[in-house]
């Protein structure tokens, strides 16, 4: 194997935001203790890290025309993700999953769930509509 085409030692893009507050990295998508403590994760550790990033980069394209905080919440293995809006609303964040041609995101704001296609150009507007009806 070419050493081009060996994964770095880490995700690491040189854009850190854990430095201004931020729990989750908007530039590699790791947690602000996954970023403090990588030379002591295991290779396992890391590994599942790895697997993790294509998703949350998801749950950051999506929230990232919003204002707040995103939270990752680990479960047995996956995670899921909640991000606490300037109003103190909430919204959780599902794993993402294809459907087909379709790359859908659940999402739950209150008592109201939303399936949103990412797929869609349209998505940012889609949330925004969605977000802005009350609860």
């Amino acid at each position: 194997m070419s050493s081009l085409s060996q994964q770095p030692d880490t995700p690491c893009i040189g854009i850190c935001s854990t430095a201004i507050g931020d729990d989750v990295c908007r530039g590699c998508a790791r947690t602000f203790c996954e970023i403090s403590f990588w030379g002591e994760l295991s290779q396992a550790e890391k590994a599942h890290c790895w697997a993790c990033l294509s998703i949350r980069k998801v749950w950051l394209a999506v929230v990232r025309p919003l204002h707040g905080h995103l939270e990752i919440l680990p479960h047995d293995g996956s995670e899921s993700a909640r991000f606490t809006l300037r109003d103190g609303g909430e919204l959780l964040l599902g794993q993402p999953y294809l459907d087909g041609d379709r790359r859908l995101l659940p999402l739950t704001h209150g008592d109201r769930e939303l399936m949103l296609e990412v797929s869609l150009d349209s998505w940012p507007q889609q949330l925004q509509a969605w977000l802005v009806k009350p609860c």
